[in-house]
């Protein structure tokens, strides 16, 4: 007890630990393959790989090495580009395939987070934590329910065995730290197993950048502080009525401070905080032989805002200014000190049906309902009157699915039909500066599908095929605002996307692992396309159906095992995403970016990397090292719509390499990793030309008892 108590007061947070593992001990030899010691494991990956959906799965050991977070394993993916606006504990969105942002779902076991994206994001999640990640492109698995539409990314946590301890600590430059741990202990004879984990991260991002609008004037980011502290607990019983009967607790406190790159920002910073609860019950053969019964639940209370005070604002010379409002703000024309509360419901029922060995039957149902009750008394005297209120939002998807084998398994078929209902209620000020707000209530239902094949023509070679169209339900924030920036949007329509995805994976083993290459093509339109965008009150945003957007490309990837110490791997990606609406939105007037780029995405990039890994490289036994390197490519693309060659808004090309070196001790129990991101320093920008960190170093220990 004693020792128990001592975890959770030396953590500062934490995620809910998964689940009951085998007490098996797996070596692996690369990121890309897992040696056979564990053969479920090894047999799990490749039967997801061998899969009809279009997937690509990132295993244990490409999150160790060079990563220092999930982002940074899913962006050396093919199709992937993860946008990021900063540092550590910036904003970040993943793209597949050009689609991104909230069109992605995003899974933790298969339980979604995307409501609770105010307090929660998968680079919250340490990697030592994980298993796996999947990333599902263009189909979102029909058990995860939901709606998506650029697909899925779900990071499957590890199973511990059944007494297990493990705890990291790494340091960083711009004085970062990450205290990562987890403790499980497991009562066979009660069939009871109890987790406590918890992560902190704090970091000053006080990186140079170089500011665009000001000649390239070099400035050290001086208001970036970034402080996450998680907390989490789970009680699993195994000898119930049920299969697995889970219960998870997770505390969250985020405070992240606002870098100025137009103006000096010096105080103003957002904060939140949350408290979620979430049931698991799972029961195979329940009711009849062949059913199985997965259940998940959970809520979530939390409290977020923006606090936005100070009486002056600066600029890069220091010069000071009085606020444009006089109850202050420095980042627009009000005051914000927003403490903005909601309360978040996701359930989730999935019915699993196996008639036979060729027939499966499936039905999921899966409701979302939040209520947000924004607070800003500060905003509303900037405005001189009220410009946020109450709202609610709910969402219902029910899913039927069949999937078909035949031809000994060569043939495999998933066919899904959803329909997707959703309504809110809130209030919305219609025209700028008048304090007459207008009762919005909306209540919509559309029906969507997809079909995925598969087709083996030999052991080494198969095809799949996808073909799609399915809808995407906006979210609370997109519907109904955030309370302090964003308004509500009163006429949104949701996204629908009609899709095709072709590929051919290839596979062989060799004397050395595994060689593996896969080429695949992708096509999506997507009909009123859901953009962020200025709104004519200052400083204040909403979003808006932007219209017809075209997306179209292919991915080459090739991967392997090349020798008993050497694994290499290279992917290129190539995706064209065009306006293709032929009038200005809301008129008849001609659309002069007709069939131009989207702006502000990558549409080339590239990733290629090596390992070289050696048993007891420097003598003694039961020692592992590994030497990683990871370059990344992405050519230049324009901020706005490329009317001119000419025109000078680039987001400049990219070529990034980052080193890594791993050595464990005693068969992984002790692991020290020492990595360079970014080892040529180069100037590099992101998501709207914000500027991203230059060289940096990161230093790692991880001790491991089972």
């Amino acid at each position: 007890m004693r020792r128990t108590l001592w975890l959770i007061l030396a953590v500062a947070a934490g995620l809910p630990l998964e689940s009951v593992a085998q007490n098996q001990d797996t070596t692996y030899l690369s990121r890309g393959e897992i040696q056979t010691v564990n053969v479920v494991a090894h047999n799990e990956i490749r039967q997801m790989r061998e899969a009809a959906m279009p997937l690509s799965v990132i295993s244990v050991k490409q999150l160790e090495g060079t990563t220092s977070n999930i982002n940074d394993a899913m962006a050396r993916t093919a199709g992937i580009t993860v946008r990021n606006t900063g540092g550590v504990g910036s904003a970040s969105r993943i793209s597949v395939r050009g689609l991104e942002g909230k069109r992605m779902g995003i899974y933790i076991d298969e339980a979604a987070i995307g409501q609770l994206s105010d307090y929660m994001s998968l680079n919250d999640i340490p990697t030592d934590m994980i298993e796996r990640i999947e990333v599902y492109k263009g189909i979102v698995p029909y058990r995860f329910g939901g709606s998506a539409l650029g697909g899925a990314v779900n990071v499957v946590t590890k199973e511990y065995p059944p007494v297990y301890f493990d705890a990291s600590y790494e340091i960083a430059s711009f004085n970062t730290h990450k205290i990562s741990t987890a403790f499980k202990r497991t009562s066979h004879k009660m069939g009871l197993q109890f987790g406590v984990g918890g992560v902190l991260t704090y970091s000053d991002n006080d990186y140079t950048m170089r500011l665009q609008n000001l000649d390239n004037r070099k400035v050290r980011r001086d208001h970036d502080q970034f402080r996450k502290v998680m907390f989490g607990t789970s009680l699993k019983a195994t000898k119930w009525y049920f299969d697995e009967a889970k219960i998870e607790l997770v505390c969250t406190t985020t405070k992240a401070e606002i870098q100025g790159i137009d103006t000096d920002i010096r105080e103003a910073h957002n904060h939140s905080a949350s408290g979620i609860a979430a049931i698991t019950l799972k029961r195979d053969n329940f009711i009849a032989d062949g059913l199985d019964f997965d259940f998940d639940a959970c809520y979530s209370y939390g409290r977020f805002g923006l606090c936005d005070t100070a009486k002056y604002r600066y600029d890069w010379d220091g010069n000071r200014y009085l606020s444009v409002s006089p109850y202050g703000g420095e980042q627009g024309s009000y005051a914000s000190d927003s403490d903005n509360e909601t309360h978040d419901f996701v359930v989730k029922l999935n019915m699993n049906y196996l008639l036979n060995e060729h027939n499966t039957f499936n039905i999921n149902v899966y409701g979302t309902h939040t209520r947000q009750n924004p607070e800003n008394e500060l905003m509303d005297l900037s405005f001189g009157y009220q410009t946020n209120f109450p709202s609610r939002m709910s969402s219902l998807t029910i899913g039927f699915s069949y999937d078909l084998t035949l031809l000994d398994s060569r043939f495999m078929s998933a066919t899904t039909v959803k329909n997707f209902n959703f309504s809110s209620n809130t209030k919305v000020l219609e025209q700028t500066f008048i304090n007459n707000p207008t009762d919005i209530e909306l209540n919509k239902n559309y029906w969507g599908g997809s079909e995925s094949l598969r087709y083996k023509f030999t052991k080494r070679l198969l095809a799949k095929a996808s073909f799609s169209s399915e809808v995407r339900i906006p979210t609370a924030e997109e519907l109904v605002g955030n309370g302090y920036s964003i308004l509500p949007a009163s006429d949104l329509k949701p996204e629908r996307c009609n899709g095709l995805n072709a590929g051919l994976l290839y596979h062989r083993a060799t004397q050395f692992g595994l060689i593996e290459a896969e080429a695949s093509y992708f096509l999506n339109q997507l009909e009123d396309m859901i953009r962020y965008q200025a709104d004519m009150i200052p400083s204040m945003a909403r979003y808006a159906n932007f219209g017809t957007v075209r997306t179209k490309g292919f991915e080459i990837e090739v991967k392997g095992d090349v020798a008993p110490f050497l694994y290499l791997y290279g992917n290129f990606t190539y995706q064209d995403l065009r306006d293709r609406r032929k009038y200005e939105t809301g008129s008849q007037a001609a659309n002069p970016t007709y069939n131009k780029r989207m702006p502000n995405i990558p549409y080339l990039l590239a990733n290629f990397g090596a390992e070289l890994h050696r048993e007891n490289l420097f003598g003694g036994q039961r020692q592992n090292s590994r030497l990683l390197a990871d370059a990344s490519y992405i050519h230049e693309y324009f901020y706005d719509f490329e009317m001119s060659r000419y025109q000078e808004r680039k987001i400049p090309t990219s070529f990034t390499i980052d080193l890594g070196v791993e050595h464990s001790f005693n068969n992984d129990q002790w692991t020290v990793t020492f990595r360079v991101k970014n080892l040529t320093d180069r100037t590099v920008y992101s998501d709207l030309n914000r500027p991203l960190p230059g060289r940096n170093f990161g230093f790692k220990v991880r001790y491991v008892m089972k």
